[in-house]
């Protein structure tokens, strides 16, 4: 069986898709970035699944414009400005989105830093050294007494 060329389907790229897609998506990058400002980080994991659809999404129609290039003088002018407002607006929530996640990732740090101090200094017990004066032996030692006969 052959194909010819007139059965094929021509090569399209939807723009208003894509602005749709663009837009929810920063819709969802707000989303996560109001998440983050409460420290709701285990909400955010429920928008996860939709922001991966979306970018594959996204990234099909990109590759479709790589492959095909004449498709990007297709575009009408509005649609190409409409785009250009929604990309501006996804670039702008981007930049938000990656301040509040590493702010986020760096108060997460120096909670856990702030509990291994804590465990640390109430771990720490007093322990004999070899002149038999007293000291505290930090937490990740062993206190171990020996009896020996000489």
């Amino acid at each position: 069986m052959s194909i010819n060329a007139s059965s094929v389907a021509p090569v399209t790229i939807n723009v208003k898709d894509v602005i749709t897609l663009t837009a929810r998506l920063a819709q969802i990058l707000a989303e996560e970035v109001d998440l983050l400002a409460e420290m709701k980080i285990s909400k955010i994991e429920a928008l996860q699944q939709e922001k991966l659809f979306l970018t594959s999404a996204l990234e099909a129609q990109r590759k479709l414009i790589d492959k095909h290039p004449h498709l990007s003088e297709t575009i009408p002018s509005q649609d190409k400005e409409d785009l250009a407002r929604v990309v501006e607006v996804f670039n702008g929530m981007l930049e938000e989105n990656h301040h509040k996640l590493l702010l986020a990732k760096e108060v997460n740090h120096k909670i856990v830093q702030a509990i291994t101090d804590v465990v640390k200094q109430s771990t720490q017990s007093n322990v004999y050294n070899g002149a038999g004066t007293t000291g505290f032996a930090p937490f990740e030692t062993l206190s171990v007494t020996l009896n020996k006969r000489i």
